[in-house]
């Protein structure tokens, strides 16, 4: 029962890294927003809860091992982004 409601907790967490990753190729303005802010950190914060909680279940789903990649993947894609983000406004900020 736990690895169905992982799977739904999953699976739009995944959709909500790409988007993360969208808008911070093409739009940059909409993640500096404080709902951006947050949602980029909630995101970070819930697949890194999601992907420890798949390790500790005894999950028998088929797909379970993709799928954890896939939220493992994304979610390290995610929080990269951050840490090449604040090395950027750092970068930026310090020229004269």
């Amino acid at each position: 029962m736990l690895d169905k409601r992982l799977a739904i907790v999953s699976i739009p967490l995944i959709a909500v890294h790409f988007t993360i990753l969208y808008f911070w190729i093409f739009d940059w303005g909409n993640l500096t927003t404080d709902l951006g802010l947050i949602s980029w950190g909630g995101s970070i914060l819930l697949g890194m809860i999601i992907y420890f909680a798949y390790l500790n279940c005894n999950c028998t789903m088929k797909n379970e091992g993709f799928l954890i990649k896939i939220l493992f993947g994304s979610t390290l894609m995610t929080i990269i982004l951050c840490v090449l983000t604040i090395m950027i406004e750092w970068i930026s900020n310090s020229m004269p």
